[in-house]
């Protein structure tokens, strides 16, 4: 395997080397995660028995500890370095392009596979052919559940859940219908969409749907590709036997009036501006 930062060369030798077909194709993009990949990459290679698995791995900003780190320990995997940062959506069109899996899974670098995740989400697409996407059960750092269904957001979702107003009505039952806080995440069930921490998605929905809007930078690429997921009459669910754990700072996340929290309202707004017959509604 070689790593280079012409993007070109390394899709191209991807589309060589593509002779099989795998059941699973990961992507996976680093933005300064390089304290992560190490687990990341192991936990797959190590908790999945059943499913022939590929990765690809993109550095978004050509750390070279990213480049040492696969050369050492992970050489059988896809990997190349941007000249320059690229958004979520480009990067993970990127790493499906020119792969013939069966399924595509995008996956967050924080992440950690826990044993038989990926065989119970193959599994399950298998057995219900007519879901697009599944999403895992995610798990915060400390064990505790972590909320990564939603519902299709609306006006009231978006200032309650978005905004200072939080502080105010993040515990109403328009908060907790949104982040779908009340159902029972030990079943399985159609959900409307999930985080793009981890989105297992059949290959053939992906082609038909296409993958992820480039015109979205950052943020909502998740909520756009489900959404276009299901107006292709394909279904969503979320499989609670397939468990990662997501080492997600919400804290941060959550935090008002900062350059990230703009970019995601800008974001917000094009999707709502996108969509809206779907979105331009109270609750």
């Amino acid at each position: 395997m070689s790593s280079t930062t012409d993007m070109e060369q390394d899709k191209a030798a991807v589309s060589r080397t593509a002779t099989t077909v795998d059941d699973v194709h990961i992507a996976i993009v680093s933005h300064g995660h390089f304290r992560y990949l190490d687990a990341c990459l192991t936990s797959i290679s190590e908790h999945t028995d059943r499913a022939s698995v590929s990765v690809t791995l993109i550095d978004n900003v050509s750390d070279p500890k990213v480049a040492e780190l696969v050369r050492s320990r992970f050489d059988r995997i896809t990997f190349w370095a941007n000249d320059t940062p690229k958004g979520f959506a480009e990067n993970n069109n990127a790493a499906f392009q020119n792969t013939r899996s069966r399924y595509c899974f995008l996956l967050n670098p924080d992440t950690e596979i826990h044993a038989g995740a990926i065989d119970a989400m193959v599994a399950y697409m298998d057995e219900h052919k007519q879901l697009g996407a599944c999403a895992p059960k995610l798990l915060n750092a400390d064990g505790s559940l972590q909320l990564n269904c939603r519902k299709f957001p609306s006006i009231s979702s978006v200032l309650f859940r978005r905004t200072p107003l939080r502080i105010l009505f993040g515990k109403t039952a328009t908060a907790r219908r949104y982040s779908m806080a009340d159902w029972d995440h030990e079943t399985c069930r159609s959900i409307d969409w999930m985080f793009g921490a981890g989105i297992f998605a059949r290959r053939e929905t992906w082609e038909a749907v296409g993958g992820l809007d480039t015109d979205m930078f950052l943020f909502c690429e998740d909520i756009d590709w489900c959404l276009r997921c299901h107006a292709a009459g394909w279904d969503i669910h979320y499989v609670a036997h397939a468990v990662i754990t997501h080492d997600f700072d919400e804290e941060k996340y959550n935090r008002y009036f900062t350059k990230t929290r703009m970019k995601h309202y800008r974001t917000m707004l094009q999707f709502f501006l996108k969509y809206p017959r779907q979105c331009l509604r109270w609750s």
